[in-house]
């Protein structure tokens, strides 16, 4: 459930956020982010208040992450999101909430490319509408804490480990790209789930095997050059690259999954990723920071 709550959630909350624009300074902020800035004590307030890991509790959070979503697409569908609207910024933050109770309760990965194409197919969703995209999160949220998700065979640990906030952040880093780049365009969305798909990919089990020898130096290394190296005219293939590569990452992050590191790796990333975008008028940034762009 962490891959679900990091791509359907965080990466969606940043790409709606940047799309709608965002006022840090406004109050219904802080409701819409409370599940972010709640993340460093999930933990903690769990094994404070036990009734936070009860069934029916987690019954209820996955349906209120439903529902709230679900809410939240049907407004956003027919509407513009004011971010100053407390209405619209509960709903977010009911959803938000909902589906970190759930994600904590059930950490655990699932081996094979099952996990990877349930999240390819929601972000290819975002074509006809940025908002579809977190349904699949909401919806994943209520099959688990219903006990209708799928376990699967656990995701063994690999051999490598690399570390849970910066190898995210340099991942935030990179995949937001087409996002900031194509904006109001659908084109991202296919990009998201090409690079879902190479991560499913990279998840085979045999392949797995194989590729577990790479060292970890020269798949981040690879994935940094994807950070300068972006040519627009074959985003594709760049996303079936940068998901490959993340593909192989995912198995060598500690376990359990640590969420909130990992989450906030991967904000920090994103967030450096959209400011640098958003000032590319700086004399030489652009051509220094985005070849082939």
């Amino acid at each position: 459930m962490t891959a679900i709550w990091l791509f359907l959630y965080v990466a969606c909350l940043v790409r709606l956020l940047t799309l709608y624009r965002l006022d840090l300074g406004h109050p219904a902020t802080l409701l819409l982010l409370l599940p972010i800035l709640l993340l460093p004590w999930m933990d903690w307030l769990r094994r404070q208040q036990a009734w936070l890991q009860n069934k029916w509790t987690l019954r209820v959070a996955g349906l209120v992450a439903l529902v709230s979503v679900l809410a939240l697409a049907r407004f956003l569908n027919l509407g513009y999101w004011d971010t100053h609207h407390a209405g619209l910024a509960g709903l977010a933050a009911l959803f938000g909430l909902g589906l970190s109770l759930v994600a904590h309760a059930f950490p655990r990965e699932s081996a094979g490319p099952g996990l990877w194409l349930w999240i390819a197919a929601w972000e290819y969703a975002g074509t006809w509408h940025p908002i579809l995209t977190p349904v699949g999160a909401g919806l994943a949220a209520f099959l688990g804490a219903s006990g209708l998700w799928p376990e699967g065979q656990a995701l063994p640990p690999s051999r490598r480990q690399v570390n849970a906030f910066w190898a995210p952040l340099l991942f935030g880093l990179v995949m937001p790209k087409p996002w900031f780049d194509f904006h109001l365009e659908g084109t991202w969305a296919a990009v998201m789930a090409v690079g879902a798909l190479a991560a499913g990919l990279a998840s085979l089990p045999r392949l797995r095997e194989k590729l577990d020898q790479v060292p970890n130096g020269a798949i981040l290394l690879l994935l940094a050059l994807a950070f300068v190296v972006y040519p627009s005219a074959w985003v594709l293939s760049w996303g079936l690259a940068v998901g490959f590569l993340w593909g192989l990452l995912w198995p060598r992050l500690p376990r359990p999954l640590p969420i909130s590191r990992i989450s906030l790796g991967f904000l920090l990333g994103a967030l450096i990723s959209f400011s640098l975008h958003s000032n590319l008028g700086i004399p030489f940034l652009r051509p220094l920071l985005w070849w082939g762009s």
